[in-house]
C-alpha cells in the first residue's frame, strides 16, 4: 500500500474532520458514486477512490477513464455521472453551456507534456525535431483530446511540424504502444512517462513545456450530489495532493 494510503487507513476510523478530506461523521455518506476522469488521471483516480471508500465505508466509487472529448459527449448524451474531471477545462465549458454545472470547477492537479521514447531509444531521438523525421514511427494523441491538442500547440510554438503515424484516442493507449516499442517517439503527459518503466522522459527540449490543468466539478444531474461534493473536496485535500504527486502530477 502506498504511504499516503496507509496513513489514510489509520485516519479512516476517526470521526472528526481533518485535512485528509474526511467529513464530520465520515461513515454517513453511502451509495454509489460515478466519477468520469481523463485517461491520464485513471490510475491516481482509482487509488483516490479507494482512499475515499476507506473514509466512507458506505460508499462505492466507480471510476471510468477515457479521452476527455469522449467523456464530454457521454455526459452531454445523458450517461449517469456525478463528478467529471477532464484534462482541459474547455470540455467543462460545453457541459456548462448545454446542461449546467452544480458548482464552480476547482483545479485539483496540473500536468505537462513531454517528449518520450522507449527505454532502449534505438532510433536515437533527442529533440522535438525528430518528430518530423519521416522514417521514424511517431505517435500523438488525437487532436480533439487534450494531450493531442496540447502537443500540437507546443510543437507549433517550437516550429515543428510532426508526421504522426498514429493519432490515439487517449494518452493511455499512446503510452501502451510506446512502451511496447511500437513507436520510436511520442508526446505524452509527464505523469504517464513517470509511471511506466519502459519509457524514457526526454522532457520538453524547447523552453517551457505546455501545461494543462485538471478541474473537477459536480454535474447538475448527479445522482448522489452530497457524496459527489465530498469527493471533490477530498480531491483538494493534503492526502489527494500527495497521491497526485506520487503519480507524477503537480499540485494546483
Amino acid at each position: 500500500m502506498l504511504p499516503w494510503l496507509t496513513a489514510l487507513a489509520l485516519v479512516a476510523g476517526c470521526t472528526s474532520a481533518r485535512d485528509d478530506g474526511a467529513v464530520q461523521g465520515g461513515g454517513e455518506l453511502s451509495g454509489d458514486l460515478q466519477v468520469l476522469v481523463a485517461a491520464s488521471l485513471l490510475p491516481v483516480a482509482e487509488a483516490l477512490a479507494d482512499g475515499f471508500e476507506l473514509l466512507h465505508p458506505g460508499m462505492e466509487v466507480q471510476v471510468a477513464g477515457a479521452g476527455s472529448s469522449a467523456l464530454r459527449e457521454q455526459v452531454l448524451a445523458g450517461s449517469p455521472a456525478d463528478v467529471f474531471v477532464p484534462a482541459d477545462p474547455i470540455h467543462l465549458d460545453a457541459v456548462r453551456d448545454e446542461i449546467g454545472l452544480a458548482g464552480a470547477p476547482v483545479v485539483v492537479a496540473r500536468n505537462s507534456v513531454v517528449l518520450a521514447v522507449p527505454a532502449s531509444n534505438e532510433a536515437g531521438v533527442t529533440s522535438l525535431a525528430d518528430l518530423a523525421r519521416p522514417e521514424l514511427l511517431i505517435g500523438l494523441c488525437a487532436a480533439e483530446v487534450p494531450c493531442g491538442a496540447l502537443a500540437r500547440k507546443g510543437l507549433a510554438q517550437a516550429g515543428i511540424e510532426p508526421v504522426p503515424d498514429t493519432d490515439e484516442p487517449n494518452v493511455r493507449s499512446l503510452v501502451t504502444k510506446l512502451a511496447a516499442g511500437e513507436l520510436d517517439a511520442a508526446v505524452v503527459y509527464a505523469s504517464d512517462a513517470a509511471s511506466v518503466e519502459d519509457i524514457e522522459d526526454l522532457g520538453w527540449p524547447a523552453g517551457a513545456a505546455p501545461e494543462t490543468t485538471y478541474q473537477a466539478v459536480v454535474l447538475t444531474d448527479a445522482l448522489n450530489p452530497g457524496a459527489a461534493a465530498a469527493f471533490v473536496e477530498f480531491l483538494l485535500s493534503a492526502t489527494a495532493r500527495d497521491a497526485f504527486e506520487d503519480h507524477g502530477f503537480r499540485a494546483p
